[in-house]
Formats: structure tokens, C-alpha cells, sequence
């Protein structure tokens, strides 16, 4: 995705960058020329990724960190002396909407982590921070009989309170995806994607090459009057 004003080498941190939405967003933020510094709780697919991008000719790092474990957060942004200060953060990581949790496990889990790594990142890095986009759901929208649409609800809100009291440094949007063919999400059975498939007006479910790109779009300079 070309042409929407980001500097190469400029730095963006992915949280969830191994797998699903993380992974193509981490690959779209390598083509348009930024270094991308993936953060996932799951080494080998982490690696994997490392390479993938290092053998396409762009920057990339990993790091392994748990984003619900606050001091495993604070290790990681340690690691921005060898990395370089992170202008871009893409707040993805979270549990499966199918994952057992209790409301109040779910709004640490999912919201709780989202907004430990954004107000670290704000702490060290607030002179630089330039936007951050963080990935809830259409569930948001939807009340659902579990925690995950309290949950998604809350990172929109959370997005908006940055936008409104931050004055636009950094810029903050949130994008809720309908269902996105995942590694999470294949578990699901083939009938509850069908199902969703068959409520979308598209009459199909995304992919997270689709997803990824309506992340990275209110994260770029070309979407600079974009703020929740």
C-alpha cells in the first residue's frame, strides 16, 4: 500500500503481528517501507515472520511478550534502545472471542492490555507517537451473550478519549472487522463460518489481507484529519 506519506524506516510496532490480521498487517507496514517491530506471545511463528520480511528486503524485528502481563509490556518497550522509538502502534493482540472468560477476565484481557501498552508506549515515547490504531469488532456494535463485545466496546471508547484529549498527537482510530478468516476463528467450524458469511452483505467472511489494510489506512499521514 503505497503513496500514503509514511517515512521509511520510520518504526511501527504490531502487537499479535505472528499470525492472522498482526501478520498481514506486519507484512502491508513492510512494503510501504516501515521497520516493523512485531510483538507476539508465540516465538516460532514470530521468527517466521522475522524472516519472511528480512527475505522480502524489509526491517523487521520480534519481540516475545505476553501484552496482559504489565511488566512484560514495560521489558518490551525496553527494547526500543536497540529498535529505535516507535512513531506507529498497532494495538491488535487479544484473546479469541470464544476464549472462557468471565467479563471482568475479558475487559483485562482483551481492553485492559490494549490500554497498558498504549499508556506505556504514550510514556516513553509520547514526543514521537504520531498514531495508533487499535482492532476491535463489529461485535462492538452487536450486544453478545459474552464478554467480548464489553470488551471491544470499550477499546472504541478508549480510542475516542485519546482522540479527544490528546489533540490529535497521537491520532487514534479503532477498526472493528467482521468475522476474518483466522487461525482463532477456523476453530470456530466451518457452520459458524457459513452462518456469518451468510449475515454479511457481502454474503462471504475477510480476509486478513482486507483487514489489515483498513488498519493500516487511519494509521498512515494520508489519513492525517482521521481521529476516532
Amino acid at each position: 500500500m503505497k503513496g500514503l506519506g509514511f517515512t521509511p524506516g520510520h518504526v511501527v510496532v504490531i502487537t499479535g503481528a505472528a499470525s492472522g490480521i498482526g501478520r498481514a498487517t506486519a507484512k502491508l507496514a513492510s512494503r510501504s517501507g516501515l521497520a516493523v517491530w512485531g510483538w507476539d506471545i508465540t516465538p516460532e511463528p514470530l521468527e517466521g515472520l522475522v524472516e519472511e520480511i528480512a527475505a522480502d528486503g524489509g526491517q523487521a524485528v520480534g519481540t516475545v511478550c505476553d501484552v496482559a502481563d504489565p511488566a512484560a509490556v514495560s521489558r518490551a518497550w525496553a527494547e526500543a534502545a536497540q529498535v529505535g522509538a516507535p512513531r506507529y502502534l498497532v494495538n491488535n493482540a487479544g484473546p479469541a472471542s470464544n476464549t472462557p472468560l468471565t467479563y471482568h477476565e475479558g475487559l483485562i484481557q482483551a481492553a485492559g492490555s490494549m490500554i497498558t501498552v498504549t499508556e506505556q508506549w504514550l510514556e516513553r515515547f509520547g514526543d514521537v507517537a504520531a498514531a495508533v490504531t487499535f482492532t476491535s469488532s463489529i461485535a462492538a456494535a452487536v450486544s453478545g451473550p459474552s464478554w467480548y463485545s464489553v470488551a471491544k466496546a470499550s477499546i472504541n471508547a478508549y480510542a475516542r478519549n485519546i482522540a479527544k484529549q490528546r489533540g490529535g498527537r497521537p491520532r487514534a482510530n479503532s477498526v472493528g472487522p467482521g468475522m476474518t478468516v483466522t487461525p482463532p476463528t477456523m476453530s470456530f467450524g466451518q457452520e459458524t463460518l457459513d452462518s456469518s458469511a451468510a449475515r454479511h452483505p457481502m454474503h462471504r467472511t475477510g480476509q486478513p489481507a482486507e483487514a489489515a489494510a483498513a488498519l493500516y489506512f487511519p494509521l498512515s499521514p494520508a489519513a492525517s484529519y482521521r481521529n476516532a
